[in-house]
Parts: C-alpha cells; sequence; structure tokens
C-alpha cells in the first residue's frame, strides 16, 4: 500500500477595492517516495540554481509572500531578507518560475483544495450561523483525499505549516472530519484511509509546504475573476488539478463554493 502526502496552504485573496474575497485550502498531493527521490533533489537544485551567489543555498526556505514583496516594491529594500531582494528585478523571476514550472511538470502530482467565495456564501447563509471556513474547506479537500488515496489504493498524511495559535485549531478540524465523516464519506473511510497531520515550523525547511505555498493564491485570483500576477504557475497548477479520475476537475480538484 503507498503513502500519501499532501502537503497545504491557503490564502485570502482581495478584490482591487477590498469589496469581495475568497478563501483558498489548497495544495499538493504525491507518493512519499516522489517526494523524497524527486521533489526535494529538484527544489534543491532550482535554489542552488536560483541563490549560486550565496552559501548554502538548499538552507533557504522559498516564500511567495515574501517574492511578492520584492517584486512589487512592497517594502523598502532595506526591509526584504537579503535573498529575495533579486526579485526585485524582474529577470530574475523568470528562472524561478521556470524551474517551478519544471519541477509540477516533472515530479508525479496532483492539486487538491477548495475555494470560498464569501459574497455568494453570505448572501446565502446570515454570518451568525455560519461555521468555520478552514472547516468548511477542510471538509472537501479530505473528503477529495480520501477518494484520491481510495483510488490509489493508498493511505495518506496531511503536512501544514503551523503557525503556532493556529496548529491546535486545525488539528481540531482534521480530527473532527476524521471522526464525524464528510457528506460523502463514512468516519470509518476516513480513519482507514487518513493516517495523522504534521505542522512543520517554516524552520524546517519542508519543500513541500514551499512548493504549496505557490497553489492557493492562483485558484483565488481565479475565482474572483481578477488578473493572475506577472510570473504565476496558474497554468501549470489548473493542468494538474485531481479529476477524481473520471474527469470532474471542477469537483476533486478545486471545488468553489458554495
Amino acid at each position: 500500500m503507498d503513502e500519501y502526502y499532501l502537503f497545504l496552504d491557503e490564502s485570502v485573496t482581495h478584490n482591487g477595492a477590498f469589496l469581495d474575497q475568497v478563501f483558498c485550502v489548497a495544495g499538493v498531493v504525491l507518493k512519499k517516495e516522489d517526494y523524497e527521490n524527486s521533489l526535494i533533489p529538484l527544489m534543491n537544485d532550482l535554489k542552488n540554481s536560483i541563490w549560486s551567489d550565496l552559501p548554502n543555498p538548499t538552507d533557504l526556505v522559498l516564500h511567495e509572500k515574501e517574492v511578492r514583496e520584492a517584486q512589487f516594491n512592497r517594502k523598502p529594500r532595506a526591509d526584504i531578507k537579503p535573498h529575495f531582494r533579486r526579485f526585485r528585478n524582474s529577470q530574475s523571476l523568470t528562472p524561478l518560475f521556470s524551474g517551478l514550472k519544471n519541477i509540477l511538470d516533472t515530479v508525479p502530482c496532483h492539486v487538491l483544495g477548495a475555494a470560498i467565495h464569501f459574497n455568494t456564501l453570505n448572501s446565502y447563509f446570515n454570518c451568525d450561523i455560519q461555521t468555520t471556513s478552514y472547516l468548511t474547506a477542510m471538509q472537501i479537500v479530505l473528503e477529495n483525499y480520501c477518494q484520491f488515496l481510495k483510488t490509489k489504493n493508498g493511505v495518506g498524511h496531511v503536512f501544514v505549516e503551523s503557525r503556532e495559535a493556529q496548529d491546535t485549531e486545525v488539528r481540531m478540524h482534521f480530527h473532527h472530519i476524521k471522526a464525524m465523516g464528510s457528506l460523502f464519506v463514512s468516519p470509518h473511510a476516513m480513519q482507514k484511509l487518513l493516517r495523522d497531520i504534521s505542522f512543520p515550523p517554516k524552520t524546517e525547511n519542508n519543500v513541500g509546504l514551499q512548493v504549496a505555498d505557490f497553489i492557493p493564491n492562483p485558484f483565488a485570483r481565479n475565482t474572483l475573476g481578477i488578473k493572475q500576477n506577472k510570473h504565476n504557475l496558474y497554468q501549470n497548477l489548473r493542468g494538474l488539478r485531481y479529476d477524481g479520475s473520471i474527469g470532474k476537475f471542477d469537483r476533486f480538484g478545486i471545488k468553489v463554493m458554495p
């Protein structure tokens, strides 16, 4: 029985006027051995390439937020970490995103996630009676992950980057869903297919989470109907959405709700 890893991240994305927003939880799923034997070496090769002038480039952590802060000059140069300052120059962004696209094209993987369009949700249900957005999104993500695992005859682990104050709540959501099941997957199946959830800190330099970091925002932007950032992975990620093995990308890949 194969073991699979699901690396997840989240994004809250607004339109230009901050009048509409989407919450998205999404990430990448791959076999344990593909993570260890393909993703880690390829990410280290990319870091050695883009930071070749720095000592120990594989020890550096790739973070989309800091890449974008440099790209769009959202912070004074002095406030940007030295290894991210080069991304103020568009010529340095090209090899970064080309390298990430090559990794996504090379490593066997799928994209899973859920996006909640808040304006639509609020028009359906009063805010006072809504459940937490993370729980809603996780129910769909774990439901589709279980369908994937059953199809692959595998078992799965989940990884979410540690945010300390949020870790306990997310862990509670995970175990709540495992205990109660989802709309279409039974508790027994959840407990059989899902092994555990881990919260590696950023300092652990988990490359799966560094890839996942680039996934939610493009899908949130697409849900809002706003333009993708210059230099992005959207088309590559869109092609990697899991389809349930029945061609249903919008149901099993990135599910937009409500």
